[in-house]
Formats: C-alpha cells, sequence, structure tokens
C-alpha cells in the first residue's frame, strides 16, 4: 500500500509552511498547567490491536497529519487508533518504524488544529523545569507531570536524549516532554533504575531522532503488519522463555517480560511475561518476588541454564545469546559472565555470540 500521493505531499507542504502555521512559541516560561492547557490537544493517546495484543500509549503530533510515537507503542499495529483528549477519533498508518532509536512515524488522514515544534538540545539546560503529557497508566486519562533535566545522553557532542524526573509512567510512553517554552525536548521513551527507588525518564532529542523521522515523511510508504517476535510461535527465544514460564518457572516469566529491551519482540511474549504465565495481573512486580522464588546465578542451580552453559563452553554462540537473554544478569551472575563473553572468548558484552540474534538485533 502506497500513501505516499495526497497525504504524503500534503504532509510534505505541511512540514514546510511549518514556520507559518504551527504553535507560535514565545520566549517566556510557561507553567505545567499552562503547557497542559495549550498544547495538550496535540498529544493523543495511541491505541492498538494486532497479533492477538491490545495495547497503546501516546502520540503527538508535529504537522498537520504526522504523528510521533514509540516502536513499542504501535507493535506489530500498522493502522493504530488515535484518540484525542476530547474524544475525537483518527486512524492513522504507520509510514515509518525503528526498533533500535524505538521512534514510529503514524500518519493520519484528517489534518489536525494543534501540532508542536521541536526544540534544539543545545539550547536545554540542567535543572531546566520540563513536562511530560501523555495517558500513563493505570487510568490512561490525560495527564501532566512535572520535573526538570538531570543530565542529557550524547554520542560525542551531540545531546541524543535527556534523563529527567517527571512522573512519566506505563502509557507515558510516546508522548512529548516539553520544555518551559512550550517545545518538544524529545520522545518519552523508557524509564532507568540507576540504584534508587525513583525512577528517572529518558527521552530522545531530535537530535538523534530526526533524520529518521524526516525520511519516512518523505517517502510516505506503508509499513506492512507482521507478527514476527509478537506472537507465540515467531521467535525461537521468546518460545524458549514462554515454555518455561508456562511451566512455573518464574525467573524465566521475568525474563520474558525484559525480552523487548534486547530485542525486537513483545505483543503476546511481554504480556505472557508480565503476567507470570497468566497466573497474576498485568506487571507491578517480578515473578520471582511475587512467587518468592529463587533467582539461578551458579552452574548447578537450574538445569535449563547448565544446559545452556554446556552448549555455550562447546562453541554454540546461539546457546550463549540466548543463556544471555535467559540470564538474571548481575555481577555475580556465573551464567551471565560467561555467555557475555561468549564462553570466555570475546570481550565482555561486545558482541553477539551467534548469527541468529545477531540478525534481529539489526532489524
Amino acid at each position: 500500500m502506497d500513501v505516499s500521493s495526497s497525504n504524503a505531499e500534503e504532509s510534505d507542504t505541511a512540514v514546510e509552511q511549518e514556520s507559518d502555521t504551527a504553535v507560535e512559541q514565545e520566549s517566556v516560561s510557561l507553567s505545567p498547567a499552562d503547557i497542559g492547557e495549550q498544547l495538550g490537544d496535540a498529544v493523543w493517546e495511541v491505541v492498538t490491536d494486532a497479533c492477538g495484543t491490545e495495547t497503546g500509549g501516546s502520540s503527538f503530533a508535529i504537522a498537520p497529519n504526522i504523528f510521533i510515537t514509540n516502536e513499542h507503542v504501535i507493535e506489530a499495529d500498522m493502522t493504530p487508533t488515535l484518540i484525542s483528549r476530547n474524544g475525537e477519533i483518527l486512524e492513522g498508518v504507520v509510514i515509518g518504524k525503528n526498533w533500535g532509536l524505538d521512534v514510529a512515524v503514524v500518519q493520519v488522514s484528517q489534518p489536525v488544529d494543534l501540532w508542536l515544534e521541536w526544540a534544539d538540545p543545545d539550547e536545554l539546560r540542567e535543572g531546566e523545569q520540563v513536562v511530560s503529557l501523555g495517558y500513563p497508566a493505570p487510568y490512561y486519562q490525560f495527564s501532566v507531570s512535572a520535573g526538570s533535566i538531570i543530565s542529557f545522553l550524547q554520542d560525542g557532542s551531540s545531546r541524543i536524549g535527556v534523563v529527567s524526573d517527571e512522573a512519566s509512567d506505563y502509557g507515558s510512553s510516546g508522548g512529548p516532554l516539553i520544555s518551559e517554552t512550550g517545545l518538544v525536548v524529545g520522545v518519552v521513551t523508557q524509564e532507568t533504575e540507576p540504584g534508587g527507588a525513583q525512577l528517572l525518564g529518558e527521552s530522545f532529542t531530535y537530535s538523534r531522532l530526526g533524520s529518521f523521522i524526516e525520511r519516512a515523511i518523505s517517502d510516505g510508504i506503508a509499513e506492512t503488519e507482521n507478527c514476527d517476535g509478537y506472537a507465540y510461535g515467531t521467535n525461537i527465544i521468546g518460545d524458549y522463555l514462554w515454555d518455561l514460564c508456562s511451566d512455573g518457572i518464574f525467573w524465566a516469566c521475568d525474563r520474558l517480560y525484559d525480552l523487548e529491551l534486547y530485542l525486537p519482540v513483545g505483543g503476546e511474549y511481554t504480556n505472557f511475561g508480565a503476567t507470570c504465565g497468566d497466573q497474576v495481573g498485568f506487571f507491578d512486580v517480578y515473578c520471582v518476588d511475587t512467587f518468592e522464588t529463587s533467582i539461578p546465578i551458579s552452574y548447578g542451580e537450574d538445569p535449563n541454564l547448565d544446559a545452556l552453559y554446556d552448549e555455550c563452553s562447546q562453541g554454540n554462540g546461539d546457546a550463549c545469546d540466548l543463556l544471555y537473554l535467559a540470564s538474571w544478569g548481575s555481577e555475580d551472575d556465573e551464567y551471565f559472565q560467561f555467555a557475555a563473553t561468549c564462553a570466555n572468548t570475546e570481550e565482555f558484552d561486545s558482541v553477539w555470540c551467534g548469527p541468529y540474534v545477531g540478525r534481529m538485533s539489526l532489524e
């Protein structure tokens, strides 16, 4: 399906005329309430339904018919539904998605009245106030969350991301992190927990995402729906962890839940892990904590991991990678340390050992 004709041309024109028609931002500080009130109509909930899984998150308009969200929000649904805070519904078409960047570009057939502009990352400062807008769990209602910039993620001299302390949660993913002047600092993407209870959000900037976004808009070609990695039976590693989880091995449920952090895997796999194999409600704490089971970290503590360890030691690179993804990953985890060095043949955590995961990680 090629949607590059009328809508893509309209998008190109809209982007070119953005300086004339986009939301005019003044060089004054806006309060979180002002940002929510004035810019909230540019932020829409995303609802997806594909490959047996219903999920969603947040998105925001950057042109009359172009929205940005996370790749992990839309997953396999190439025609997501967008819902405004006033209940307006638009059907979208994904014209670009990138798992590595965790970004997706969605085109809608009817233009919206309000869209946002990007901030220059070089003009941002540590300590500057920021606000995330989105539809976080558990209520999935439009929300305004204020915080400040803690630090920047760098790639050389380029500021590719922002670490901030606003209270973003599941469902906020894909929404905008907005500066005091009403510009998009970045796309709310993930949370990190560096050692304390406080979760810090990571939002990636135009410096990291801009080239891909502009290319997707220029090409304007719809992505094809594909359930690989989102439905049981389509990913060997996901199936392996699923089967163990189904048998009540709860460390496998937790590793299945976290698998999307490393590979383009989600949907049914993530949901099955998040519910400890359909035994509890959606993810709250790790399954090993919920069921008070132990985490195997040393050879001899788990026969499944022992078998992978043995295959890895015999030069099976795919077994090493599966052991890496199945193990807990702590410094004292013997399974993890062995897998991360491809059975002590490579530098720690420097390469994938086998071809299967290596191909997937490049998708």
